[in-house]
């Protein structure tokens, strides 16, 4: 669908799928003040003594440059979707403005417990911590994409910004990225035929049955306990254990993520109160990987070019078969079918989350949910350099973190490698769940990793 000028100057679109869904969940806290599921990305950075020399109004010119190269930057939700404004579109001030912050007496955690509900994304700069930060919604962009964004911001801080143009114009909308249904060529709805229909139904069907409502591990209060603060816990290996782990996992013909996700399953088995025979979460994968060029690179950084798949385990089988099942899903999931059916399937979709069901008889309302989700960003240093520039402007990338604010009793684990570190980082709200029950699901999947690869783990201190 083409941008629709509803207005001398102002453009309209509707949502594609996953950002409709995104969107309504990011407001599912809005009577809070707090977006759920909301993305921040944090780097500890070290820059060269040539930068440090004023380095507030360089970080200030980069952002604004982020802006010109990624006029999705400022699209804001608007009508029936989202919304360009080119005649009274916020000058590069304003815009800096409602999102350039210096906070010289907080940190990051500090932030993102309160994570807040804005229409733009927003970038944080930690002078005494040397750490920026970047927020944007998730039906803005992925996980990926974010980790694209900032790599692009330190380019520009280290070799220099393009010839800045001060305001939005006409030709940027065709600069802004398609939904990821038209990035991947689906078909319109009204051009399926039944087959495709019917695979879409079962498709969604199948995803709500087996992932959405499934059981889930224990959490505290009760189904009307009201959500305390987004939080986080991680723990990092050491760039040792993780060559073991990695190399363990080639010798026996599994992916990483594969084994992670067996190792969860079996934390989730023996730690849910349901007791399941069966684990299905729901997976993030990266759907830039089947995409075709130009959509496929870092100029469609800010996107959402993501999709939730829903692989599952037995209870009853060995590590080894989770983990070789696995990665033979992770492999070939995907399909041609699958690609032309995704407009409906994210209507069935937003359809079977959002619309009102009617309870059968005296049936309860079904438990919240309460699942650990799982979402591997791979080895980040192919789409986030380590180092930018070099000599006098130079720019280090020292630490990385990455995540989601979390208002619901589910967590959701992100594994990553960056500079050599497998990373496992838990989002979840402190509400539900303490640092310690983190901590113990962390430590059991870590328990799982080293019996069954048969290596030892140390942990980062």
């Amino acid at each position: 669908m083409d941008w629709n000028e509803k207005s001398p100057g102002v453009f309209e679109k509707e949502f594609g799928g996953v950002e409709k869904v995104y969107s309504h969940i990011s407001k599912s806290s809005k009577a809070l003040g707090r977006e759920h599921w909301g993305l921040y990305c944090v780097c500890t950075v070290e820059v060269s003594q040539s930068l440090a020399q004023d380095v507030e109004a360089k970080l200030r010119a980069s952002w604004l440059a982020l802006r010109q190269k990624f006029p999705s930057l400022s699209v804001v939700p608007g009508g029936m979707g989202k919304r360009f404004n080119i005649t009274d579109a916020l000058t590069a001030e304003d815009w800096i403005a409602e999102t350039f912050f210096v906070e010289c007496n907080s940190d990051p955690d500090g932030i993102l417990a309160s994570y807040p509900l804005r229409d733009l994304p927003s970038i944080y700069f930690f002078p005494k911590l040397s750490q920026i930060m970047i927020l944007a919604s998730h039906w803005r962009t992925d996980g990926i994409g974010m980790c694209m964004l900032i790599d692009c911001f330190f380019t520009f801080l280290a070799t220099g910004l393009p010839p800045l143009v001060s305001e939005p114009c006409p030709a940027d909308l065709d600069r802004i990225s398609p939904s990821m249904e038209d990035a991947l060529g689906a078909l319109a709805i009204d051009k399926l035929g039944p087959e495709l229909r019917s695979f879409a139904r079962k498709y969604i069907e199948d995803h709500h049955r087996n992932a959405v409502y499934n059981g889930g591990l224990p959490y505290h209060g009760d189904a009307t306990s009201p959500p305390g603060n987004p939080a986080r816990t991680a723990v990092s290996f050491t760039p040792s254990s993780t060559e073991a782990l990695v190399s363990a996992c080639k010798q026996r013909n599994i992916s990483v993520t594969s084994a992670v996700h067996a190792a969860l399953a079996e934390a989730v088995f023996a730690l849910s109160p349901d007791s399941p025979e069966q684990y299905t979460a729901v997976i993030s994968a990266n759907m830039r990987d089947y995409l075709a060029p130009p959509y496929n690179n870092k100029d469609h950084a800010v996107q959402t070019y993501v999709t939730g798949i829903t692989p599952s385990v037995l209870r009853g089988n060995p590590f080894q078969t989770r983990a070789l099942e696995l990665t033979g899903f992770y492999r070939n999931w995907y399909s041609e079918k699958f690609a032309r059916a995704l407009r409906l399937i994210y209507q069935y979709h937003s359809d079977a989350l959002f619309k009102p069901k009617p309870l059968e008889g005296n049936a309860p309302p079904p438990k919240p949910p309460s699942n650990i989700l799982l979402s591997s960003l791979g080895v980040v240093d192919k789409v986030l350099a380590s180092r930018h520039g070099d000599g006098a402007n130079a720019v280090a990338v020292k630490d990385f973190r990455f995540g989601v604010s979390m208002m619901t009793r589910q967590m959701l684990l992100y594994a990553w490698t960056f500079d050599g570190k497998l990373t496992f980082s838990v989002n979840y709200n402190d509400g539900y769940h303490t640092v310690r029950d983190v901590h113990g699901i962390l430590e059991f999947i870590g328990d799982v990793l080293r019996r069954e690869l048969q290596i030892d783990i140390v942990l980062e201190k």
